[in-house]
């Protein structure tokens, strides 16, 4: 007991064992793909000011791979989707001992895509 009073004497710092609590229901949190409607416009991955989400043609399919590693949260990705194949949740706590797993990857068929010249 007197260990715990002398510690919080030279640190200044209090211990709480509260659980963290939810973030209001506006905050922005980490985008999320929500589904396979993805045209391939790269229309999120142009306007991403952190360059968080890329677009890779594999043959006859596109992958998107969001990164929450450079991702500031921003929400714009999800303004200029048309399709709302990504939505912003108030999610923030991405906390894990392996980075990878900090990368979202989702594909879609090349069906899908927008044809090459069609103006958006």
């Amino acid at each position: 007991m007197f260990d715990l009073i002398k510690k919080i004497w030279k640190t200044k710092t209090v211990t709480k064992t509260d659980l963290f609590t939810d973030a209001p229901e506006r905050f922005r949190g980490k985008p999320i793909l929500v589904s396979n409607e993805c045209t391939g416009c790269q229309a999120c991955s142009t306007a991403c000011p952190a360059k968080a989400i890329t677009l890779e043609q594999n043959g006859d399919a596109i992958t998107v791979s969001l990164s929450y590693t450079t991702c500031i949260f921003c929400g714009i990705c999800a303004e200029v989707c048309d399709t709302d194949a990504i939505h912003i949740t108030n999610e923030y706590r991405l906390a894990t001992k392996n980075k990878d797993e900090l990368t979202v990857k989702k594909q879609t068929t090349v069906a899908k895509l927008l044809p090459v010249g069609k103006e958006v």
